[in-house]
Formats: C-alpha cells, structure tokens, sequence
C-alpha cells in the first residue's frame, strides 16, 4: 500500500492511493482521526468495495473521484490543510435510485480521547455537555450531532463540524475496533433508505485547533498478568490431544462435545462452548478434566438463555463443570444484554480485528480495544472470572483469510495479548491446535515459544513508533518488538516483528 503525506505548518494526513482512505490526521503529535471514509453500505450492511480515479494531489491538498462497485454511486473527494485547520468534502450523486445502510462519511477518533469532557453540538442549534465514555458504552455516546469540541490529552482545544447529514457517534470498542466512530445518518431513521437518482449528496467534515501543537507523543509501560492459554482444538483427534500435550498445552476449547472422551484420556481440561440449540438436546456430560468449563453462548440475555442456565446448574454442574457465558462473535452483545453478576463462574467475549476494516495497518491498531473491554466487562461481572476468546484474527463474516497464519497474524496476536493482559482478563482462547503443531507456522512458533517460558507477567511499552512487549516466565523471558506502522522502522518491515536476544 503506497501513501500521499499532505502536510501545512502543524497539520499533517496522509491518504491510501489505492483506497481514498484518509489517515492518521494530526495537529503536530496531536492524532485527532485515526482514519476519515467514505462508505456506501448495502441494504444488508455489506460495504461496496470502492475504486478511485483521477487521484491528484499538492503538498497540501488530496483530491480523488470514487466509483463504488455494485452500487449506482459515484462522488469526488477533497481533502486540504490550511492554516484554518484540516478539510475533508464529499460531492455525489446517484445515476439511479439505489437503497442503502449509509452513504458518506466516517470518522475515526483515537482511544486517547476516551474520558474526554466534550460538548455535542445538535442539528437543532443546542448544546449538550457529555464525554466519550471511558467504559465501552453499549449504544450511541452521541446523537443528533452537527459538531463537537473538546480538549485534547495534550491540552490542545478541538472543534469538528460535521455537515450535509446527521451525525451519530457509536462505540466501536463493542467489536474490538480501537475507535469511536462518528458516521452519517441516524440508525433510528430505519435502514435501509432511498438515495434517489440525480439526488445531491454533499458533506464534509472541518477540524481546528486552538493552542500551541504538541511536538512529542506521550509514551507509556503497562504490567499485567498473563492469562491462561486455551487452544482452539480443530484437529479433534487422539493424536493431536496428545501431540499438544507433549507441546505442554494443558487446556483446548471446542463446540464439540464428542472431544470429552478423549480429552478425559489425554488428561487436558475443555473449554466446551456450546449454543442453546445444543444445549437443549444433548444430555450431560461429565468433564474431562478439573477446571473445565462449559459455556452457555448466547448473544441475548432472554427467557430461553435463563432456562438453559438453569438447566445447566441443575444437572451439568454437579458433575464437576465450571459454568459459563459468552457470546458468539463480539463484546457488543455481552454489553447490549448483561447476564446477573455472579449467576456464571466465567464471563467470555468473542473478538476479531476483522469486523470493519480488514487492512493491515487497522488490524494491528485495534488491539489496543482489550483493555477498556476487560475494564468494561469487569464493571458487571462480579466476581465472575473473565475469557477473552475466541480470538480469531479472521471475522466468522468473512471467512477464510490466507494471512491468518501469517507474520501479520502473529503481529496482532502479540499485541493483542498484552492488551488482553492489561484488561483484566485471567483466560484468553487464542490459536488453534493445527498452528502450534505446524513446523513453520509464525503463529504456532508464538505460541510453543509461551509454552516453554510459561509466562506469568506481561510488560508492554510504546517507544515510539515500535511497541515492546516482554513475557517474563518461570523459565525464561522473551522480549518482541512490534512495528505496527506502514514504514520500516530499525530494521523492522513494516506490520511485522522481530524477537530481541
């Protein structure tokens, strides 16, 4: 992926060649948008891939024109710097009447707001003081918008218009992005809408700045402990239990329940994660080993969720099994409909890096979620101990992905841990039994290597534009260094890592 840099004075963006996508906008070190799109989303919230044309471009300024594909849509893009601040317009009209989820444009803003005092601007001219949550908020933070201002970690005073449409800000924390987003169109209005032919649509977002631009970015060291490793088992055989087991992995997880047995013979404890449906027709089982849990996956706290707990602490309990609940692809549905504190032993949340965007430079960014969703989750736990997993680098939406066994995926997967740690979490269920059994797997070689050590504590530190994450184990440490940018840095490619000596 090739970059423009566009910059004026303090101000500075850069946009994807290939994509139009608009990054890393920035007021000196200041980050005030992670990213700033355009989007054309289908009636059934699928997004129309994109293709520009005639993409110029000066020392401050971007203009392209884009062409979804699939969809009746074409509009020109500008984008400028100036010494009023940072510009992005959109201007298009439909060749004929199409239905849509959304069309126009998106925002990202950085985690580093989160806790931010802020002031909502309305459509209707009124003001509204509010924050970006610090928790993951379970619905839209902010509604009905036309703008907003706030100060910056560094002290810098922020002021966004957003025109052309009605704009809503949703936390996007719930699907293990690393971002707020603010997009056009309520969702209450009914989705899909009409985009009739020849209609006009014509927005833009404007940002400026008061104070003096920040010349450094803040730097920082977390330590937490390490969460206990389960392996997805997608290799259900005696020969893969054993081969894990000699690789010193003591606990799988799996949807199916024929793996008892011989995880009973093996010795190792399961991870049994299982839907209402089957839940309803299997009877009970004994666990294979102690610690097991079995886990109700549900992604509605409702009538049929709490008869199948009921169930489950009647007649699956008493056999020995810890019991759990979790949802099936994302935090937001845990957060949407929270079970009781303290009715489940464990708490669990799905993720993937893959559920909005699927590039590699946005896929190693939204590791940083973990933290505040750990956070979230032990607001109302209780005293429920919390799983994060499974953690699939690919969206159960978008199937196979080459690169999930990639020096990418092993990349997100070291980021993604450190994070986890620092949120709280006391298990995660990452990888797959195939990966750590594969000579030559990047993903797999991680994964045998924390076996060995057996880590108890994670350090993470941002240096900066590398992240250092160290494990420091009863028999040994191991040290990476991520490069999680778009340019080599020390000797690192670019969305890659190197392990220290």
């Amino acid at each position: 992926m090739r970059y423009i840099h566009c910059a004026y004075g303090a101000w500075s963006f850069l946009v994807e060649e290939e994509t139009g996508f608009v990054r890393e906008v920035r007021y000196g070190s200041e980050r005030l948008a992670v990213a700033i799109y355009s989007a054309v989303r289908a009636p059934d919230w699928g997004t129309y891939p994109v293709a520009i044309s005639d993409l110029r471009w000066g020392e401050a300024w971007c203009s392209w024109a884009s062409q979804a594909e699939g969809a009746p849509f074409r509009w020109k893009t500008e984008v400028e710097v100036g010494g009023d601040g940072f510009r992005i317009s959109i201007d298009g009209t439909p060749s004929e009447t199409f239905h849509t989820c959304r069309t126009g444009l998106c925002l990202l803003h950085p985690l580093s707001v989160c806790g931010t005092e802020v002031v909502v601007r309305h459509v209707d001219g009124s003001e509204e003081r509010s924050a970006f949550p610090a928790l993951v908020a379970p619905h839209q933070p902010f509604m009905e918008m036309a703008g907003l201002r706030y100060a910056a970690p560094s002290g810098v005073t922020v002021d966004i218009a957003l025109e052309g449409e009605v704009f809503e800000t949703e936390d996007q924390r719930n699907w293990s992005d690393a971002s707020f987003k603010t997009y056009c169109h309520r969702l209450g209005d009914g989705k899909p809408y009409t985009l009739q032919a020849g209609q006009r649509v014509r927005q833009e977002v404007r940002i400026r700045c008061e104070g003096e631009p920040p010349l450094t970015a803040a730097a920082g060291e977390v330590e937490a402990t390490m969460p206990a490793l389960s392996v997805w088992l997608d290799t259900p055989t005696m020969d893969a239990l054993l081969a894990l087991r000699e690789a010193e992995v003591s606990r799988v997880a799996t949807d199916a329940p024929d793996v008892l047995s011989l995880a009973a013979e093996v010795g190792v404890a399961v991870d049994l994660r299982l839907p209402l449906d089957t839940l309803a027709r299997l009877k009970p089982l004994a666990p294979p080993a102690v610690g097991s849990t079995l886990w109700l996956v549900s992604d509605r706290w409702r009538a049929d969720a709490q008869g199948a707990f009921q169930r489950l602490r009647q007649e699956w309990q008493p056999l020995g099994w810890e019991l759990g609940y979790g949802s099936s692809a994302n935090f937001a549905e845990l957060n949407r409909s929270r079970p009781p504190a303290n009715a489940f032993r464990w708490l669990s949340a799905a993720a993937s890096p893959q559920v909005h965007t699927f590039d590699a430079w946005s896929i190693l960014q939204n590791a940083e979620s973990f933290a505040d969703i750990g956070a979230t989750m032990r607001s109302f736990a209780g005293e429920a101990g919390l799983c994060l997993g499974p953690l699939s680098f690919e969206s159960r939406f978008t199937g196979k992905d080459a690169r999930a066994d990639s020096p990418l995926a092993a990349a997100y997967l070291l980021l993604a841990i450190a994070s986890i740690a620092s949120g709280g979490f006391h298990r995660v269920i990452a990888g797959r039994a195939s990966q750590v059994l594969k000579e030559g797997s990047p993903v797999g070689a991680l994964l045998r290597d924390w076996l060995r050590v057996s880590p108890q504590t994670v350090r993470y530190a941002v240096e900066g534009d590398l992240r250092v994450v160290q494990f420091i184990g009863a028999r040994g440490n191991r040290v990476y260094v991520v490069n999680p940018s778009p340019q080599e840095v020390e000797g690192i490619p670019p969305f890659a890592f190197r392990e220290e000596a």
